[in-house]
C-alpha cells in the first residue's frame, strides 16, 4: 500500500522590510518601495507619450504632473477612501507611537484602489484646469499607464502577507503567518484553530522564557510569532505549517489581473485607438472586471450577505464603476471627434494644394 504524505505548501515569511532601522517598526518597506517604483515606470511612459506627441502636457511640467497626482490622487486618495470604505475607525484611532493619528499611519499599509482612482480623477482635473490642459487627455495617459502602478501595489500585498485567498489544497498553495494577526473577517472561512496559537507561544515561552514580557498579551503574543517566523526562525516556521491552512496566492493573481493584462489593454487601446476617452473609458470598465474576477479568489473585506451569496466590498464598490464606465466609454465611443477649426482646415487645404503643384 503507496503511504501519502502531506503536501508540503510554500510559506511566505517575507519581512515588509528592505532595510529596518534596528528594532524600530520604521526603516525602508517593499510596499512603499512598490508605489515608489510604480511612479517611476508610470512618469518613463508618460515621458513616451510626451515626446510622441500622444499626451498635450509640456515636457517640463510632467514631473510636476506626476508628483501631484501621487500625492494627492493616490497617497491621498488612496488612504481616505481606506477609511471611508473599509475602515471608518481610523479617523478616530489614536497611538501613543508616531504619527500618533492611525489614518497617518501608512506604515502599516491599507490604501483603497477604489479612493485612488477617485483621488487621481480629482487630482488630474485640478492640475489640467490650473495649467489649461485638455483633462481627456491627461486622464487618458493617466489610464494608460495606473496599471503598473496597482501591478506594483498587488506584489506588495503578497510580500505584506495581507489580502490572502481562500483555502485552497494545491502544491501551489501558500501559507501565510500574517493570518495571525489578520484573520478571516468571515466566520464560515477556515482559519488557524483555536487553541493552536496559544499551544505554539506556550512551546515558544518553554525554549526562550526571557520574550515573556513580549508575549503578554494575545495581541503582542501573535505580533510575536509573526515577526519571528519572518525572520526564519525555524520552530515557530516547523510549527506555522502545521496550523496555518494553505491558501491562494491571490495578490499575484489580481497582479497579473489589474496590473499586468489591464496595462496590455489600456495600452494598445490608448496607442491604437487614438480617440478621446478610449484608454479611460478601457480601464473604467475593464479595471473593475478584472477587480470583480480576482475577488473571487480573495477571501474578501468585510463581506456583505446578499442575495444568498457572501459579496465583498471590492465587489459591491467595483459594480456601480462598472456600470459608468460603460455608460462614459459608450458615449464617448458614439461622440462625434472634435472637427478642426476653420483656420486649421483653410491652411491644410492650402498645404494641400501647393503639394499638388510641385509634385
Amino acid at each position: 500500500m503507496a503511504m501519502v504524505l502531506p503536501l508540503a505548501y510554500f510559506i511566505e515569511t517575507f519581512s515588509p522590510f528592505i532595510v529596518r532601522w534596528g528594532h524600530t517598526n520604521f526603516g525602508i518597506r517593499w510596499y512603499g518601495t512598490a508605489y515608489l517604483t510604480g511612479f517611476i515606470v508610470g512618469y518613463l511612459l508618460l515621458r513616451k507619450l510626451v515626446r510622441e506627441g500622444r499626451l498635450q502636457l509640456p515636457l517640463e511640467k510632467l514631473m510636476d504632473f506626476v508628483l501631484f497626482v501621487a500625492i494627492f490622487g493616490v497617497v491621498i486618495g488612496g488612504r481616505l477612501g481606506e477609511a471611508v470604505l473599509y475602515r471608518p475607525h481610523m479617523f478616530t484611532e489614536f497611538t501613543s507611537s508616531f504619527p500618533y493619528w492611525q489614518l497617518l499611519a501608512l506604515q502599516d499599509g491599507g490604501m483603497s484602489a477604489h479612493g485612488g482612482i477617485i483621488g487621481v480623477l480629482v487630482a488630474t482635473w485640478i492640475f489640467a484646469r490650473r495649467n489649461k490642459i485638455n483633462f481627456l487627455n491627461l486622464i487618458d495617459g493617466g489610464a494608460m499607464v495606473a496599471p503598473i502602478g496597482i501591478g506594483f501595489g498587488r506584489v506588495a500585498n503578497f510580500i505584506n502577507g495581507e489580502l490572502y485567498g481562500h483555502v485552497w489544497h494545491s502544491p501551489w498553495a501558500w501559507q501565510f503567518p500574517s493570518e495571525l494577526i489578520y484573520p478571516p473577517q468571515l466566520k464560515i472561512e477556515p482559519t488557524i484553530k483555536a487553541g493552536a496559537v496559544s499551544h505554539l507561544a506556550e512551546q515558544v515561552l518553554a525554549r526562550h522564557p526571557n520574550l515573556a514580557p513580549q508575549m503578554a498579551t494575545p495581541e503582542s503574543m501573535r505580533m510575536t510569532l509573526l515577526n519571528m517566523a519572518r525572520d526564519g526562525h525555524p520552530f515557530v516556521v516547523a510549527q506555522l505549517r502545521h496550523i496555518l491552512p494553505p491558501r491562494i496566492p491571490s495578490q499575484l493573481i489580481e497582479a497579473s489581473l489589474e496590473g499586468l493584462l489591464l496595462f496590455i489593454i489600456c495600452w494598445c487601446i490608448g496607442r491604437y485607438w487614438r480617440k478621446a476617452g478610449m484608454a479611460s473609458g478601457a480601464f473604467a470598465v475593464f479595471y473593475p472586471i478584472m477587480r470583480i474576477i480576482g475577488e473571487q479568489f480573495r477571501v474578501g473585506d468585510q463581506p456583505k450577505y446578499i442575495f444568498g451569496h457572501w459579496i465583498s466590498l471590492g465587489i459591491i464598490y467595483s459594480v456601480p464603476m462598472l456600470i459608468l464606465g460603460l455608460v462614459y466609454w459608450i458615449w464617448m465611443i458614439r461622440r462625434p471627434a472634435p472637427q478642426p477649426a476653420p483656420a486649421n482646415v483653410a491652411a491644410a487645404t492650402a498645404a494641400q494644394s501647393q503639394t499638388g503643384a510641385s509634385d
